[in-house]
């Protein structure tokens, strides 16, 4: 059984991107728990009256919002348990994920705000929580996976198990996954780690797998392009630990993506420490 954490604040971003979940896992065995934090800034004599009432509120809320998403979700092997903590959002992840090691957290994407510095909750799960990460655009209409893809380089790997997850959704799915390498304008595909590209192949092998090269001195413009011209229902990057200097000169690529998504962003959280760049 899958363990799914979903976070939830109770806005149409949070909810349009649990529906989303409960609609593409309706095969999936899974214990869904819904995570809902709340904070003051009283003073602590009397915030701790306040946060009474508060936890109080978020109970009855949650109350009412699972009791729709139990008439909107009516598999029988989904499970749905609740959580409250009077702390940030992603503190509270970052808590639970510790203890419960889920298999997937999902983020809603709102698209409010235009600072990445600050962030967002998805971006700092991306950056700071050890798990895989999906977050959904606000409004993104449920559809059928058909078409997924994932943005390789080619670089190392802790080891390839870290997309099992991932490879489980793609075969129960039965999708066409395009694996989506940028090139360089002077570079060619016959340049790529031809062992590296066997060995994800190889691991793929059950599913129905493409390559597709595309040219751009930017990785990120791209990545983006690709997304404007063919269908995508999901988007997979892998996050990789990311200093704090990356984070102010914006050298994580996945954050960036995962702070205005356009499809369905699926991190797959890896060990492996991204290359430090000095730029000075």
């Amino acid at each position: 059984m899958k363990k799914i954490l979903l976070p939830t604040d109770f806005s149409k971003a949070s909810e349009s991107a649990i529906h989303y979940t409960l609609a593409m896992l309706d095969d999936t065995a899974c214990e869904f728990t819904l995570l809902n934090t709340y904070t003051t800034n009283f003073e602590p004599e009397i915030a701790m009256y306040v946060l009474d009432d508060l936890k109080k509120n978020s109970e009855n809320l949650m109350s009412s919002f699972l009791k729709g998403l139990q008439h909107f979700d009516n598999a029988s092997q989904h499970t749905f348990k609740t959580e409250y903590m009077p702390i940030s959002a992603g503190s509270a992840i970052q808590i639970l994920n510790q203890t419960n090691q889920y298999d997937l957290v999902v983020l809603g994407a709102s698209g409010a705000g235009n600072n990445l510095l600050f962030g967002s909750v998805a971006t700092d799960v991306v950056r700071n929580v050890k798990v895989n990460s999906l977050i959904i655009p606000n409004n993104m209409p449920i559809r059928p996976l058909k078409n997924v893809v994932m943005a390789v380089d080619y670089n190392e790997v802790s080891d390839l198990k870290v997309f099992d997850n991932l490879k489980d959704l793609l075969a129960q799915k039965d999708v066409q996954f395009t694996l989506l390498t940028v090139l360089n304008d002077n570079q060619s595909a016959d340049e790529i780690d031809g062992l590296a590209k066997y060995k994800y192949h190889n691991y793929f092998e059950d599913i129905k797998v493409n390559d597709f090269y595309i040219k751009n001195a930017d990785v990120e413009k791209g990545i983006k392009e690709f997304l404007e011209i063919h269908r995508a229902d999901m988007l997979v990057m892998v996050s990789r630990h990311h200093s704090f200097l990356d984070v102010i000169f914006n050298r994580s690529l996945t954050r960036k993506f995962a702070y205005h998504p356009s499809v369905p962003l699926l991190c797959i959280y890896d060990e492996v420490s991204a290359p430090f760049i000095n730029e000075v």
